[in-house]
């Protein structure tokens, strides 16, 4: 059983924390497995463990945790569905709200200290709007991190597009 405690939720269940921490999921703090909301809801949608609130211990179903996510992170699920894109194509995805950006990803098969991350991700709705300052400010970011840029465009229809950008120096 995993407990929600505001933007964490911690697995206690130490065999499990280990299967998941091997598959890239969660930070290893102490004897349990701290997994940020996203990692939590693509589990608790894959069955790997039932959830429950620490304010009431009432059990969480996803579209709960779903809500309680969005009041924490801005645009929640739209971001939800590139990480869960992600984790589906193979590769290990953590946030990356202290680098500026939505999420870092990583190369197939390796995890957070066995490669560095291969982008940055920015997720944006098909109507987002920007500016080539802003664009400029995400690719220098990204460049600083010695990682790409990856922008993340979720369509009205939920398909979802990826667009590497770099800087080209003539």
């Amino acid at each position: 059983m995993a407990i929600l405690i505001d933007d964490k939720v911690f697995l206690r269940d130490k065999r499990l924390g280990d299967t998941l921490r091997q598959k890239g999921f969660g930070e290893q703090k102490q004897h349990e497995l701290v997994l940020d909301l996203f990692e939590a809801l693509y589990l608790l949608e894959k069955e790997k463990f039932g959830m429950e609130s620490s304010k009431d211990g009432a059990k969480l179903t996803e579209e709960a945790l779903t809500r309680h996510a969005d009041k924490k992170i801005k645009n929640f699920y739209l971001k939800y569905q590139v990480f869960r894109d992600m984790r589906e194509r193979g590769f290990v995805v953590k946030t990356g709200f202290k680098f500026g950006f939505d999420f870092r990803v990583y190369p197939r098969g390796k995890k957070p200290g066995e490669a560095h991350s291969q982008w940055c991700i920015n997720v944006t709705a098909q109507d987002d709007k920007y500016n080539f300052i802003e664009l400029s400010r995400m690719v220098r970011l990204a460049s600083n991190l010695k990682t790409k840029l990856l922008n993340a465009v979720v369509d009205s229809e939920n398909e979802i597009n990826y667009y590497e950008v770099e800087r080209v120096t003539p």
